[in-house]
């Protein structure tokens, strides 16, 4: 009897979770930078625009450094290390219901292995759905935690550009040198950690 499988290889190709999501920071901080800062109130027609008062900030650094973002970043690890020991265990099982498979290749009848084949086919693509439910669950939480801290950052931005008489507030990675004096980043960073020490990762349930 020729052999079905030998013609068609059954092949377990699963999507890692920590290959699907291992820049998602590095996106996240540039996202961050890359949304618009609070715009100041249009000048009345006429009136005298005002000499700009400069402040400079480390957006990358509060969004990776900040209380709440390291707590992020910690249940996301957590969370996704616990997702890839499931998937794994689920490809194993695969593997071995593969090989169980090939071995009853020269013993079933062409319509039982026609049918275990895709029984087995139906278990590779749950796992897929799996894998991909899992993957889109870490990273709209993700997205969702870290668009927090941007918002507490960008509101005590505004706050020390307001004390600070500063009308125009600079990512400091846009510059080579920057007086000290003109950084705000330290004092950023310590009333965002004040404001929001932690934010919850929530991932819905499985």
């Amino acid at each position: 009897m020729q052999s079905i499988l030998s013609k068609t290889p059954i092949r377990v190709a699963v999507l890692s979770v920590v290959a699907a999501t291992g820049l998602l920071f590095a996106a996240t901080s540039a996202q961050a930078q890359a949304q618009s800062a609070p715009k100041a109130e249009a000048p009345a027609p006429g009136a005298e625009l005002k000499a700009p008062v400069i402040a400079v900030i480390d957006v990358q650094k509060i969004m990776q450094e900040s209380s709440a973002s390291k707590g992020i970043t910690k249940s996301f690890e957590s969370l996704r290390d616990s997702y890839q020991k499931e998937i794994s265990a689920l490809e194993d099982k695969l593997r071995k219901n593969e090989d169980e498979l090939r071995k009853q290749q020269t013993v079933l009848s062409p319509e039982a292995l026609a049918n275990k084949r895709r029984d087995f086919e139906k278990q590779v693509a749950d796992v897929q759905k799996t894998v991909q439910t899992r993957k889109r669950a870490l990273e709209t939480s993700l997205n969702e935690a870290m668009a927090v801290v941007h918002k507490t950052m960008v509101e005590v931005v505004a706050d020390i550009s307001r004390e600070r008489g500063a009308n125009l507030v600079l990512a400091r990675q846009q510059f080579v040198l920057v007086d000290t004096q003109l950084d705000v980043t330290d004092a950023v960073m310590e009333r965002v950690n004040k404001k929001l020490p932690q934010v919850a990762l929530n991932v819905p349930k499985p």
